[in-house]
C-alpha cells in the first residue's frame, strides 16, 4: 500500500513538474516576444503596401497655426503626408483646456475620434453655444466634405482624424 501510494506521489509529481516546466517555457517566449517587439522599428514608411506602426512615444507634436484659429493646437502625424497632393493621413490633435475654433470645413470627408478628453462640436457657420453636443473618449464622429462645423474642448482633449490628403482648413465665414 504505501509503494503504491508512493508511485501515485512520484507520478503527481512528475506531471506537476512537467506542467510547471511548460508554463515557464511559454512565459519566457511571451517575454522575449514582447522585448523583441519594443526593439522593432516604431514607425515603418507611410507606403500603401508597407504596414506601419506607431507607438504613442515616436509622435512628435508641433504647434498647428491656421489663419483665423486662436494659436494652441499642436498636431502629430500618426501615418501618410496630409499636406501631400493624395494618399490617406491620419494625425492626433491636441487642443487645450477650453479651446474654441471658429465654423470651418475641409474640402475632403474627415473620419475622427475622441481619445481622451471631451470634444465639443455643432454643424453650422453661426456659432451657438446651445447647439454644442459633448463627446467622451471612443466618440466617432464623421464630417461629410464642406460641412461647415465649429466647437472646442473642455479639458485638454486629443483626438485623432483620419482623411484623404490634402488636408485643409476652410473658414466657413470667409471662405479663406
Amino acid at each position: 500500500m504505501v509503494i503504491e501510494e508512493m508511485g501515485r506521489l512520484t507520478r503527481f509529481l512528475e506531471d506537476t513538474m512537467l506542467r510547471v516546466s511548460m508554463i515557464l517555457l511559454a512565459c519566457w517566449v511571451g517575454i522575449a516576444a514582447v522585448a523583441r517587439a519594443q526593439d522593432a522599428p516604431t514607425v515603418a514608411p507611410p507606403e500603401a503596401d508597407v504596414h506601419s506602426f506607431t507607438l504613442p512615444s515616436a509622435l512628435t507634436y508641433e504647434p498647428l497655426e491656421v489663419p483665423g484659429f486662436d494659436p494652441g493646437l499642436r498636431l502629430a502625424v500618426v501615418h501618410g503626408n496630409p499636406m501631400g497632393e493624395s494618399g490617406d493621413y491620419t494625425v492626433r490633435l491636441i487642443l487645450p483646456a477650453g479651446y474654441r475654433f471658429p465654423p470651418h470645413y475641409h474640402p475632403k470627408p474627415e473620419h475622427l475620434t475622441v481619445l481622451r478628453g471631451t470634444f465639443l462640436i455643432a454643424m453650422g457657420t453661426d456659432p451657438n453655444p446651445d447647439a454644442i453636443e459633448e463627446y467622451a473618449p471612443g466618440a466617432f464622429l464623421y464630417f461629410p466634405p464642406e460641412q461647415p462645423h465649429y466647437g472646442g474642448a473642455e479639458g485638454e482633449t486629443e483626438v485623432q482624424l483620419h482623411g484623404e490628403a490634402p488636408f485643409k482648413i476652410i473658414l466657413a465665414n470667409t471662405g479663406a
